[in-house]
């Protein structure tokens, strides 16, 4: 895997901050507690796996559902 492959830009963090925070306060978490690291681990792996839809990773954090019709963006 190359550098390139890895750099998220300015609006991506924005995005990943924002899906951190809802699926965190979803289970009523702070999300720099111990358990909200876990859902932070698991948001950067599904980002790394190739979900990019801001929707799609709200909603398999909160519900571990995939979102029927949506590819990975």
């Amino acid at each position: 895997m190359r550098f390139s492959d890895l750099a998220i830009d300015d609006y991506e963090i924005s995005m990943l901050r924002r899906v951190h925070v809802y699926a965190c306060s979803s289970r009523e978490l702070e999300p720099e507690s111990e358990e909200g690291a876990k859902i932070g681990r698991m948001l950067f792996h599904l980002y790394q796996q190739g979900v990019r839809s801001e929707f799609a990773l709200m909603r398999m954090l909160t519900t571990g559902d995939a979102v029927p019709g949506m590819a990975a963006d």
